[in-house]
Parts: structure tokens; sequence; C-alpha cells
């Protein structure tokens, strides 16, 4: 009898055991990055579709003495882009806006305002899928955006590659480098930027440790250390040393790794995406600026 229970519990243990590796199985499969939906929602989450009224700032702006052009453009599929031009007179040199993923321009004036005080215009649009641009959010969409924005600036406000600068925040970053290797540019500047998206990806997501590269389809497109450690025009890293999101590591690394000409500056207790002390932020932007003649 007791062999018989030893048996049955053998059995038993061995259908469970059977039954935990199998589930195992599916949710590993199921969370792997190349599993659609999930993925597409990971990788973009669901963005506050409201585009409240801006009326305020733009008198602000206007007080400035700048202009606002409201722009509508088309990317390489052919989805209407929106954004806005924000022509600082006296000056040729822009900065083209490419924000994170978890925000659409109309969240984003406070940062346009510091560019433009930091003697440019600013030309900042969405990503297809944000705002009030159509089409749908990906990693391909958003590159194409991007050179899509540069060609108007080139095309409809006569702007050149020596005009240029990208300035990338967060994901922005990646979109931004990969810009780079398809347009000219003055300069580059990352706020809250990474080494790489996959990196980034797995700093949040732990359990995406456990996937290897492969499953990283479109991770893989945006790789900043790639871009950098190759010749290119200038480059500013601005990254809080309190931020949660894109670790620090990212910016010291991405420094490291990248060659001549670059910059770093640290804000000992800023956040995601924060600049820090207005001015100290403003003083590092104007003195890249002059330091390599942009």
């Amino acid at each position: 009898m007791a062999n018989f229970d030893r048996i049955e519990w053998s059995k038993w243990s061995g259908r469970s055991l059977a039954a935990l590796a199998f589930t195992l199985a599916l949710l590993y499969l199921f969370l792997a990055p190349v599993n659609g939906p999930l993925y597409e929602l990971l990788m973009f989450p669901l963005v506050d579709p409201r585009t409240p009224d801006r009326s305020k700032e733009f008198t602000q702006l206007s007080q400035m003495h700048v202009t606002r052009k409201d722009v509508v453009f088309r990317s390489a599929n052919g989805k209407k882009l929106r954004g806005w031009f924000f022509e600082l007179p006296g000056t040729k040199r822009v900065f083209l806006f490419s924000h994170g993923k978890g925000e659409n321009i109309f969240a984003k004036l406070d940062t346009a305002k510091l560019l433009l005080l930091s003697g440019g215009s600013v030309f900042m649009y969405d990503y297809q899928g944000y705002g009030l641009s159509e089409g749908k959010a990906s990693i391909t969409n958003a590159c194409n955006d991007a050179v899509a924005a540069y060609d108007y600036l080139v095309n409809k406000e006569h702007r050149k590659g020596q005009d240029i600068i990208a300035f990338g925040e967060s994901f922005g970053s990646g979109v931004s480098s990969q810009l780079l290797l398809k347009r000219p540019l003055a300069g580059v500047i990352f706020q809250s930027g990474f080494t790489s998206l996959m990196r980034a990806g797995r700093d949040r997501l732990v359990w995406l440790k456990a996937y290897p590269d492969w499953a990283f389809p479109e991770y893989l497109k945006l790789d900043n250390t790639a871009v950098f450690r190759k010749p290119h025009p200038p480059l500013l890293i601005i990254h809080g040393k309190c931020d949660r999101q894109v670790l620090y590591a990212n910016a010291e690394d991405l420094y490291r790794q990248s060659v001549e000409p670059k910059m770093l500056l640290p804000v000992a207790e800023g956040t995601h995406c924060c600049f820090g002390k207005r001015d100290e932020f403003l003083v590092c932007v104007r003195s890249f600026l002059h330091l390599y003649k942009i």
C-alpha cells in the first residue's frame, strides 16, 4: 500500500511539475517583446489624448516677440503630422524637438520656452498617434516622423543642416540619433536620454532580461551609444541624478563611450525630464552653443 501511495504521489507530482512548466513556458512566450499587442502597450502606453487650451502660454511667447505657426506636414507613409514652429527673430538656429513617449507637445511648452531663451527657434511636433497627428505610434513611424519634420524645416522654413539642433527628450533621444544617421545636424542635445532603448527597457522591466537580444526587434533600432561611438556633431547630455525612469547611469555611460565633441550636465536633484535650476540649464546650453559655434 505504501509503495502504491508513493507511485500515485510521484505521478501527481510529475503531472504538476509538467503543468507548471507548461504554464511558465506560456507566460514566457506571452510576455516576450515580440508579442504584438502586449509589446505595443509596453512600448507606447496610452497617452492622454487631450489637447488643452494653451492660449495663455502662447500669449507669453508672443510677448517675447516669438511668432507661432501651426504646421501640418506628412510623414513617409502619408499620415498628417502636426506641430508648432516658434520663430525667434534674429537667428537661423532652430531646435528640432522630439519629445518622449508619455506626452504630446501640448504638455511641453515650458521646454520650448527654455529653448527659445537659449537663443534659437523651436520646431516641436507630435509623432503619429500623439496629439493631433494621424497614424499609429511605433518606433519606425516615430523615426520617419523626425525625418519628415527635418525636411519641413529645410524645404518650407529654408533652414540648413548647419542651423538645426536635434533636441531629444527621453524616447526622443533615440529618435534624434536615428535622424542624425539620415540628415546632417549642427548639434544634438539629449534630455534624460538612454544608452540604448533595450537597456532602458530592461532597467524598468527586469523580467525582460530573461529574453535574448533578438527578441527585441524594434528596441534594437534605438542604440544611442552605437551612433555616438562614431564621428558626430557636438553632443550635450542633460540628465537628472534622481531619474527613476531612465537611470542616470545611462548618461555617464553614454558620455564615456561617445567620442568628442561632447558635454555632460548632471542635474543633482533632477528627476525624469527635469532641467533642474532654469539658469543652470540656460547657461549650459548657451555655453554649448558658443563653444562649438553652433
